[in-house]
């Protein structure tokens, strides 16, 4: 079974692929619609690094109260530049994640085989790696890539650190490098921070097998060095954040708004044996376990404990077996958890994604222990070889499994559903999608199923509202938004939405009302500065429409309908020279929209600058040659220039595209009677 590490490679390689690359044509799922395809930060051309440097990973506010906190500008980078190059193609993405996947399988085989100087055991740890299933939320979701950026520098510092030599003229430079890729790293994923504390740890033990430890030589200058920049890593940290906690919902972790401490205790001990057993055996896996897929632990008494005892039992085991690998292992496994452990509050119970570096610590231990035990028995050296085949055979096909069910959201909600049937998150994001496809019937299911499950969820009841209001049923929709600021009331798109169903209701005043809230909880909002102009512009005060919708492109200038609106109103009220300055600068940023383009090109005829008009129509007319009144302002363009074949063309395109279009066919008309 002793093989090189060159044929190692070969055979993750083999591996890697056939656990993953059926899934590459997969699209964009779960949070990658949020981080990629609806972030400005990502598809916005230049790309602004005062709005990177200051947003989220999800493209908000870093210091919003809504914002989650999460700050990895070198991720949302790199995703631009793949934006810039190969555009939105999820395939592409999807092909780099699993590329870098496969690079941190062979850095997980160097280490191995550096920690171990067994090549076999380094084969069969990266192997563990490169096919266990707990890894296709971070290779198939392509967010996931902060995860893998994370990974990479974890392994090139422990590489580093575990090259220094006492009598090495190089090592200041080397931890020159871990300090650089550590801050590198935490730029790419929070979880980044462990990286130091994890070099210290490993240095540590590596150096405990060699001499005895005292408190002189433990506290190394280097240590002292890493623990140093660590904090000042992590004061950076909280003050880009401007030292703000991020608000989760209760729905989201459960156990960390309990109020009773030992239930807390019980209960996210609990979810550290149930990420041990995920590892293990993992048969159960979701995109989600928020609330309803844990019970919550209250009681020594109950059965779940005992799967604690089991857990703190196998940690006690391998420290008392004083094994230098088993520990490393060990130590990988838990210090870079440590970020989501639950000490500081994080908005899920379980999230697969954050346990690809961790998962590193627990391949070491088993290849370790499985070596370990093939050697005590070395008669049944063949049973252990095909007992080592049969697992990882099992764990590729549940990898190809779980990669399918990342291809597309529908399959991947459904999967949810038979892992965590009782999560109300499941259910909305189910609804969610149907809602999206049209499929209103089974949308109402599944909005009205999370709610059952958990009456508080804001966003299902909120939803649910906005869903009534698509089919007409105002009063219940009314209903049920409002059951959603009952539920928190600072809730800008609720207000919002209220806003939008009262106005459609003819309630203006409490419309009114409603927009100016949700801008009291969100002061940046560039849609409800447009719905708040459509309002005005509904009961006739038409500064206040123009001055509403000049706010929301203030905020965000890439809304077609907000400069559509502003620019029909002014031609409108026969300001031509505002409307063509303003349509000049909506194409600066969207160069393309052919609404603004035919706006612009009706303003330029009534001001008889036919030639430039002409270009423009022309261009629309490309864009979308199936629209009737695009032809049909076409024909008025060459009517009012005296062109009258070409205007006699355009109108019988528009009748023949809309034979009920009645201006293309009275113009028509007084065409001929000349």
């Amino acid at each position: 079974m002793d093989c090189n590490l060159k044929t190692s490679s070969m055979v993750i390689l083999i591996f890697t692929i056939i656990s993953y690359y059926h899934s590459l044509p997969g699209t964009f799922v779960f949070d990658d619609t949020v981080a990629i395809v609806k972030n400005k930060d990502v598809t916005k051309s230049p790309i602004s690094l005062h709005s990177l440097l200051n947003h989220d990973f999800w493209g908000a506010n870093l210091t919003d109260t809504e914002s989650h906190k999460s700050y990895r500008p070198l991720t949302t980078l790199l995703f631009h530049f793949e934006y810039s190059i190969l555009q939105l193609r999820s395939y592409h993405m999807k092909t780099i994640n699993l590329i870098m996947h496969f690079l941190n399988c062979l850095l997980v085989l160097y280490l191995f085989y550096r920690i171990t100087r067994n090549k076999t055991t380094a084969f069969i740890g990266a192997l563990l790696f490169a096919v266990h299933p707990i890894h296709t939320e971070a290779v198939c979701g392509i967010v996931g890539r902060a995860e893998l950026l994370f990974c990479f520098c974890f392994l090139i510092s422990i590489i580093l650190i575990d090259s220094i030599d006492d009598n090495c003229s190089l090592n200041r430079m080397k931890c020159l490098g871990i300090v650089v890729i550590s801050a590198v790293g935490l730029l790419c994923k929070e979880s980044a921070i462990t990286i130091l504390p994890t070099c210290v740890f490993y240095d540590l033990v590596k150096r405990a097998k060699k001499e005895d430890l005292t408190w002189s030589n433990i506290i190394r200058k280097i240590y002292v060095i890493f623990a140093l920049i660590t904090s000042l890593l992590l004061y950076l940290r909280l003050w880009i954040q401007n030292f703000e906690s991020p608000k989760f919902n209760a729905m989201d972790n459960p156990i960390a708004a309990n109020e009773d401490l030992l239930t807390r205790i019980l209960s996210q001990n609990f979810l550290y044996s149930l990420n041990c057993w995920i590892l293990i055996c993992p048969i159960w896996l979701s995109f989600d376990w928020a609330l309803g897929s844990v019970e919550l632990v209250t009681t020594p008494q109950d059965i779940r404990f005992s799967g604690i005892v089991l857990m703190y039992l196998i940690i006690v085991k391998i420290l008392q077996t004083k094994s230098r690998t088993l520990i490393i292992g060990l130590g990988f496994l838990i210090i870079p958890f440590l970020p989501a452990c639950g000490v500081i509050k994080v908005g899920f119970v379980i999230a697969e994604r954050v346990l690809y570096v961790p998962s590193i610590g627990f391949c070491l231990v088993v290849a370790c222990s499985f070596q370990n035990l093939a050697a005590k028995i070395s008669e049944h050296k063949k049973l252990f070889f095909f007992a080592f085949l049969s697992v990882i055979y099992l764990l590729t096909l549940r990898t190809r499994e779980r990669s399918t069910e990342w291809m597309t959201e529908e399959l991947l909600f459904s999967s949810a559903l038979t892992v965590c049937p009782n999560n109300a998150k499941v259910h909305y994001n189910i609804a969610r999608l149907a809602t999206d496809k049209g499929e209103k019937k089974k949308a109402f299911y599944h909005y009205h199923k999370a709610i059952d499950l958990y009456g508080n969820y804001e966003a299902a009841l909120m939803n649910l509202g906005n869903l009534y209001r698509e089919i007409g049923d105002y009063q219940t929709a009314e209903y049920y938004i409002k059951q959603s600021l009952e539920v928190l009331e600072e809730f800008p798109a609720a207000w919002m939405n209220l806003g939008i169903v009262q106005a459609t209701r003819k309630k203006h005043s409490e419309a009114l009302q409603s927009y100016r809230n949700a801008l009291k909880y969100r002061k940046h909002y560039p849609v409800c500065y447009y719905n708040m102009g459509n309002l005005f512009l509904e009961i006739h005060e038409f500064s206040e429409a123009i001055k509403h919708w000049q706010e929301s492109v203030a905020l965000n200038p890439y809304q077609p309908k907000a400069w559509a609106n502003i620019l029909t109103l002014l031609d409108n009220q026969q300001l031509f020279d505002d409307a063509l300055r303003l349509s000049n600068q909506a194409m600066r940023y969207l160069p393309n929209e052919t609404s603004i383009m035919f706006i612009r090109a009706n303003v330029l005829g009534k001001m008889k600058n036919y030639v430039e008009a002409e270009e423009l129509y022309k261009r629309v007319i490309q864009a979308e040659p199936m629209n009737a009144l695009y032809h049909s302002n076409f024909g008025v363009l060459y009517h009012r220039w005296g062109n009258v074949d070409l205007a006699t063309k355009s109108y019988l395109t528009a009748i023949k595209l809309d034979p009920k279009s009645k201006t293309a066919r009275d113009n028509l008309s007084k065409l001929r009677k000349k």
